[in-house]
């Protein structure tokens, strides 16, 4: 998890200071991707692992709620900061593209992590009942 965090910042310090997310195209495409998996592994060690919340059953279904829901969260909150910052320029024709765009990506990496870790737990389950 944090070395994702890591990357993402690490990404947009650089699409910051040398203008990549002009000048790449859809490199603000991999960084929402990324984003949304990084707040997915988060959500995700908040609700099962940090020992915050009750131990529950875990399933694929509470895997993809927590994850799905946290991350579209944030990711909705980011993109009403930009409009409200006005980073975000309404009246440009790609507006409406460009924030579906980030929030597809945002749920794409979420759901990328949550199937990982999915996988992961499960595997460790079946091993642990082997041994």
């Amino acid at each position: 998890m944090f070395v994702l965090l890591a990357v993402v910042g690490v990404l947009n310090f650089l699409a910051a200071n040398f203008h990549l997310y002009w000048s790449i195209y859809e490199f603000d495409s991999l960084v929402h991707f990324l984003g949304g998996a990084t707040l997915s592994a988060f959500f995700l060690w908040f609700y099962f692992f940090s020992g915050f919340f009750k131990s529950q059953k875990r399933n694929l279904t509470k895997f993809l709620l927590i994850s799905v829901f946290g991350t579209m969260f944030v990711a909705v909150s980011w993109e009403i900061y930009e409009f409200v910052l006005g980073e975000a320029m309404i009246q440009k024709l790609e507006y409406p593209y460009d924030t579906m765009m980030d929030l597809i990506m945002d749920l794409l990496g979420a759901v990328a992590v949550c199937f990982f870790a999915f996988i992961k737990e499960d595997k460790t389950k079946s091993s642990a009942l082997m041994t």
